[in-house]
């Protein structure tokens, strides 16, 4: 059974329409453009990685470095204090100065880590070393308590102050308690 195929237009009248066989349309070949475009690109990218390696620092610029805690502990050039809501620890020996409210309420509490902090930096500039103060405090601490430590710090003369925050729930294993 043969079968004719006829396009009917309903919307002008419902005339028959026949299809035109004279316009064709032209396919571009994109092939060799994406071949151009993909080796184009490994150049560029060859050519990026390779200058970033070549790149000089401008005279007098000093580049971050990286060094761990332990060796910055004991290279005698840092400070260690480890913050946390219910008490401040001193030092290596974590010994206990108070409370974070004991900090902020007490003036004695304050001034003998003032007279703390103050003895350690005197001695590490002795030493023709710049101090360092390692703040370690827990990740829920509100930002009003680093604040007032940073003020604290600065005036017990810490040219370098470095954070680093606990994101653990099992504390007295950081803590070493």
């Amino acid at each position: 059974m043969n079968t004719l195929s006829v396009k009917v237009n309903r919307s002008s009248g419902g005339g028959f329409q026949h299809r035109k066989r004279g316009n064709k349309t032209k396919d571009l070949n994109i092939t060799s453009l994406i071949d151009i475009l993909t080796i184009l690109l490994v150049f560029m990218i060859k050519n990026i990685s390779m200058d970033s390696t070549r790149k000089n620092a401008p005279e007098g610029m000093l580049l971050p470095t990286t060094i761990t805690t332990n060796e910055l502990i004991e290279s005698g050039k840092a400070v260690y204090l480890k913050i946390y809501p219910d008490r401040i620890l001193y030092g290596t020996e974590s010994m206990r100065v108070g409370s974070l409210q004991d900090f902020l309420n007490k003036p004695e509490i304050r001034n003998s880590l003032l007279r703390l902090l103050q003895m350690e930096s005197r001695a590490i500039i002795s030493g023709n070393s710049k101090p360092c103060l390692l703040i370690q405090a827990d990740k829920e601490l509100p930002c009003l308590y680093i604040t007032e430590f940073i003020k604290f710090s600065a005036q017990a003369s810490f040219a370098n102050i470095y954070f680093s925050a606990i994101h653990t729930d099992n504390k007295s294993e950081v803590l070493g308690l």
